[in-house]
């Protein structure tokens, strides 16, 4: 039985054999499989849960949504306890949960295959569907650049950075100084306080840090500027977007922004992930 609950979980190999059948099923609308899967989500989502409710129904699935408030998690019971009942009554789990302990002591008491869908260290469907846009544009290859600005060490951040080096594609991060990647993912990548550097793709996301230390982001936004003086060809960003602080209107709205791409895929790439891991 395989999980997926980091970017390590999956080699390059694999990512494209991913990525092949999320080719094939995208335009299919429906697999007949008369199973049940089971989302244990204890923070708000759009994308993710909705994406991952649309991926299960067009496989023919039943997704069962089960909010950690309203879960016996909630009075104190043990994550392992609830991972032994909910993987007696669905095929696959798919978890959002806030501590990453917490996703790994559910996935080693579960008797399915367990899916990250975020928590505190990675959110790895959200760069295998990045992967997947930037693999689109002819860009998932050694040599491609991509300048991520904002916090170097979020969840968004971890999960690129091992998702992309698989694949040879050099993530350069641009922030403050006193910011720095999480040790555990960057091996080789880049900081710089300036956006002096070339790069493919510019990939931001919310700023992720507390609001005494947004100031010093904020000369940060991606703006038609910032491009212009990456050189980037596309921009991303994973959504939700506060417009106006990590990101301006005209590069989100621009014909170059993969954003809306990526939102789309998350729904095909997803699709393949379970056929995979239930295949």
């Amino acid at each position: 039985m395989k999980n997926f609950l980091s970017m390590n979980d999956l080699d390059k190999n694999e990512m494209e054999k991913i990525f092949e059948m999320a080719e094939k099923l995208r335009e299919e609308n429906f697999f007949p499989k008369p199973q049940s899967a089971g989302l244990l989500f204890d923070r708000p989502s759009t994308r993710t849960r909705v994406s991952f409710e649309v991926a299960l129904r067009q496989l023919g699935m039943h997704p069962i949504y089960l909010d950690y408030v309203f879960s016996q998690l909630a009075r104190g019971e043990r994550i392992e306890d609830t991972g032994k009942v909910l993987s007696s009554y669905v095929s696959v789990i798919i978890a959002r949960l806030h501590k990453h302990d917490m996703l790994q002591h559910l996935a080693a008491s579960s008797s399915v295959p367990v899916i990250n869908a975020a928590t505190d260290l990675e959110h790895p469907c959200q760069a295998l569907g990045d992967l997947f846009t930037i693999r689109q544009r002819g860009l998932l290859k050694s040599g491609t650049k991509i300048a991520f600005i904002g916090n170097p060490n979020s969840n968004v951040a971890n999960a690129l950075l091992a998702g992309a080096e698989k694949f040879g594609v050099e993530i350069i991060f641009i922030a403050p100084r006193g910011y720095s990647p999480n040790p555990g993912y960057a091996k080789k990548a880049r900081v710089l306080n300036d956006f002096g550097a070339k790069a493919d793709i510019a990939y931001t996301s919310a700023f992720d840090v507390e609001e005494d230390e947004l100031k010093s982001f904020l000369p940060y936004q991606l703006d038609s500027e910032k491009m212009r003086q990456l050189g980037a060809k596309f921009s991303m960003h994973p959504l939700p977007a506060f417009r106006g602080v990590e990101v301006s209107d005209d590069v989100l709205d621009s014909k170059t922004s993969l954003a809306w791409d990526q939102a789309k895929n998350k729904v095909i790439v997803q699709k393949a992930l379970i056929e995979y891991l239930l295949g």
